[in-house]
């Protein structure tokens, strides 16, 4: 499937996101970058009750849309301000009497909370139409995009983006780098991509390679892989900045590591050349074929600092916030998604859920396994609970001599109430 975003394909049938921008399509392949698709994919994949937690669905967007701030700010103060209860309800009642207590929804938004009267009414429908309330509100003829456009009052970077794309389509390069330029002002990566792109060709105004650089350097920060591509070949042909290989060879394995094609082939012929990395044609052959394994280059890498990869760390943090607002299903359900990705705090908090059945029934034995995966990574919390479930005989027989073991290796690590454990059972 195409990405009604970014254009690049991906397989969907793995995926309803495309891996390089992260856009979450509907099965006929349309992006999802609206309200109404938003809350409806929230509410079809978790179920319409969860809009009754406001910070769970907050984090939930945020994890799943990360692009779509403005959007996650309406529902966030829609959700705040009680629509989703206030509809749910009237879900049952007569047709005039849901759309009553919508228009009161939409005018607490706009009149306390100062949310302007369109978006509060698409706020609204949203959230209606994902609990299967319907409603329905008198709304304007839309206005074309020629005529909204030459109003030049749009302000959120996703939608001067998507003009940007709109003029660029219909090779209008004037209004086009216009719309670029304002959404690339507000960090919206892409755009900072494609003004780098006008510069470095000239459209829509004179070229500036220096410029196109600065984009470029400011889109790969922001993670675009065709921007990472491109800072890494002015970096390694100096142009508009001082040569430097190390960081064009780390930008081009950021962009390669994305999927980018073009970088792939890059990394591929360092390896197949021996340039900047030790030779090795097996590796070389892997990256094409699309088989390479991350510890089978980071021994290749300079010593520079490197970009973070996807460590889960994100996730963590939104089960954490669920945690706090006593929403245990939620902070199991992160927990879970970080500790598949590596994260060993991660791995141990689910460990815990499972143990002590937080959120998720109790699974003792699954629970060992994720404490297993987090005490390899030398986790000190981790190793201290596998010696209880030795020293206990949860799961696993008693073992006097496993137990020592992970509270020695937690006790060295800093754990203080493995080191006394410990101290009794050496005695």
């Amino acid at each position: 499937m195409q990405c009604g975003r970014c254009g690049r394909e991906f397989d969907y049938g793995r995926q309803d996101f495309c891996g390089y921008c992260k856009t979450v399509h509907t099965p006929e392949g349309e992006p999802i970058r609206d309200i109404i698709g938003v809350v409806g994919y929230i509410a079809q994949r978790f179920g319409p009750e969860v809009l009754l937690n406001v910070r769970r669905t907050d984090a939930l967007v945020a994890d799943i849309f990360p692009k779509e701030n403005a959007i996650r700010r309406q529902i966030f103060v829609a959700l705040y301000d009680g629509c989703a209860k206030k509809l749910v309800g009237v879900k049952g009642k007569p047709f005039e009497v849901r759309c009553a207590a919508a228009a009161r929804c939409v005018k607490s938004l706009r009149d306390e909370v100062g949310l302007k009267g369109k978006y509060a009414a698409d706020a609204v429908e949203a959230i209606g139409q994902a609990l299967g309330c319907e409603i329905a509100f008198k709304r304007p003829e839309e206005t074309p995009v020629s005529v909204t456009e030459e109003k030049k009052n749009i302000t959120d970077a996703a939608e001067q983006y998507s003009l940007g794309r709109h003029f660029d389509r219909i090779k209008d390069y004037d209004r086009a780098l216009y719309w670029f330029e304002q959404s690339a002002l507000q960090d919206c990566g892409e755009a900072q991509y494609y003004v780098g792109f006008y510069r470095l060709e000239g459209r829509g105004g004179a070229q500036n390679v220096e410029q196109a650089w600065e984009w470029f350097l400011r889109g790969a920060e922001n993670g675009i892989p065709a921007a990472q591509h491109m800072a890494a070949q002015f970096l390694a042909e100096g142009i508009s900045c001082e040569r430097d290989e190390a960081a064009a060879f780390n930008w081009f394995m950021e962009a390669a590591r994305a999927g980018y094609d073009e970088a792939i082939n890059v990394i591929a012929l360092c390896y197949e050349n021996g340039v900047y990395v030790s030779q090795n044609a097996e590796i070389a052959r892997k990256w094409r074929d699309g088989t390479i394994h991350t510890d089978e280059y980071t021994e290749e890498q300079s010593e520079q600092p490197q970009p973070l990869s996807d460590d889960g760390e994100e996730l963590y943090q939104s089960a954490r916030r669920c945690l706090s607002e006593q929403d245990f299903e939620g902070a199991a359900m992160f927990y879970k998604r970080a500790a598949e990705l590596g994260h060993a705090r991660a791995q141990c908090s689910y460990g815990k859920c499972l143990y002590l059945g937080s959120g998720v029934a109790i699974n003792h034995a699954a629970a060992f396994a994720w404490f297993t995966k987090a005490a390899e990574q030398n986790l000190d919390i981790a190793q201290y609970n596998l010696g209880i479930m030795y020293l206990k005989g949860t799961y696993v027989e008693k073992n006097m001599n496993e137990a020592r073991k992970y509270f020695s290796l937690a006790a060295k690590n800093g754990h203080e109430e493995a080191e006394k454990i410990l101290a009794k059972l050496n005695r």
